[in-house]
């Protein structure tokens, strides 16, 4: 190569330095994007954290509801079957039902009759 194209002194200087300020700058950049794909992580941790927490929410409140509508909605077959196993004795049921509506209406008409 003959020596009249070599580049002037200047601009190999100036492709040098800029050489030299682009390596020098380099772990700057590097750190940076390591905190910046650190942040990130971070962030879609914490929006999975509360997307499960949200789900776990959801599925509590579905199973309360559930479990208050089967205790709240009892057909009268079910009314039925509790009271008979609290009593156990419908004849005896009967007649106290009868002698109950039969004090009331004797009470009743005990004023009328004096």
């Amino acid at each position: 190569m003959p020596d009249n194209a070599a580049l002037p002194d200047g601009i190999t200087e100036s492709i040098a330095i800029g050489n030299v300020g682009s390596i020098a700058n380099q772990p700057a950049m590097l750190s940076n994007l390591m905190y910046a794909n650190l942040v990130q992580n971070t962030n879609l941790s914490q929006q999975n954290a509360v997307a499960n927490q949200q789900a776990m929410n959801q599925l509590g409140i579905s199973i309360v509801g559930k479990t208050v509508n089967l205790i709240s909605n009892l057909s009268p077959m079910e009314a039925v079957a509790v009271q008979k196993l609290d009593t156990g004795n419908d004849v005896a049921e009967e007649i106290a039902a009868l002698k109950a509506a039969d004090a009331s209406g004797a009470t009743a008409q005990s004023p009328s009759t004096t």
